[in-house]
């Protein structure tokens, strides 16, 4: 989350880069906008799922869960949301204990656990989606069919770049 609310102005970025070299002021102040709209989105994003006690990762396990019927090990849960085998284990223990989700042996490996979606889960989910699918119609309603695809194009380029400069960084 980007914490900065008060947004340096052209001018500003200029100053500084005058005294700290910055080859790139417009990708900076570009960067800022985009940093401090996605931020304020994912804020909201989770104010909303707060209202139906969710945190993100648990309205994307739950999904996960929903979008595969037969179940799923918790390291494929873990994979799917981008947290660890343990950080998951605890995010399905308390998915269980608020009976949303149960945890059952692998028929096919008794050393594994699989987790399927339980129907509080599937309640859950019909409440939360609708209003969620609402809100993100109302945010992307600025946007004209062409810029959304613009954007979609740009978002996947920034993407691209990200893993290009970790793949440089590693």
């Amino acid at each position: 989350m980007l914490e900065l609310k008060d947004l340096p102005s052209f001018d500003t970025l200029s100053q500084f880069a005058k005294l700290y070299p910055n080859p790139d002021i417009d990708g900076v102040q570009t960067w800022l906008l985009l940093s401090r709209g996605c931020s304020d989105m994912m804020a909201e994003f989770e104010a909303n799922l707060a209202r139906h006690g969710l945190s993100q990762t648990k309205f994307f396990v739950l999904l996960l869960l929903k979008r595969n019927p037969d179940g799923m090990g918790v390291g494929r849960l873990a994979e799917g949301v981008s947290v660890s085998s343990p950080t998951m284990t605890g995010i399905v223990d308390r998915l269980e204990q608020a009976q949303l989700c149960r945890r059952e042996q692998d028929v096919n490996d008794r050393r594994a656990w699989v987790v399927r979606l339980l129907p509080a889960g599937e309640a859950l989910l019909a409440l939360a989606l609708p209003e969620h699918y609402h809100w993100v119609a109302q945010l992307m309603s600025v946007f004209s069919p062409q810029e959304r695809d613009q954007l979609r194009g740009l978002m996947r380029k920034l993407t691209t770049s990200l893993a290009d400069n970790k793949a440089i960084a590693a």
